[in-house]
């Protein structure tokens, strides 16, 4: 029997685009780099950056779990 991979939950603050003012977060889990990666095609961003800092994620290993992340186009 395979082991389940749990995944890395973060959340996700989403921004209202006219106003640049946060709406909500949602939490989002990632399996693989592959997950990640396509996540950030799809919204049309380059990497995460943490919501209270100023550090860019851009691979899935530097994702903290729990943390609270933005895109950056």
């Amino acid at each position: 029997m395979g082991v389940i991979d749990s995944g890395l939950t973060i959340k996700i603050c989403m921004y209202d685009e006219a106003d640049h003012l946060p709406v909500h977060t949602e939490d989002k889990t990632f399996y693989s780099e592959d997950d990640f990666r396509d996540f950030l095609s799809r919204r049309g961003w380059t990497c995460l950056r943490e919501y209270n800092g100023y550090r860019n994620v851009d691979s899935m290993d530097e994702l903290c779990p729990g943390a609270v992340y933005r895109g950056v186009n």
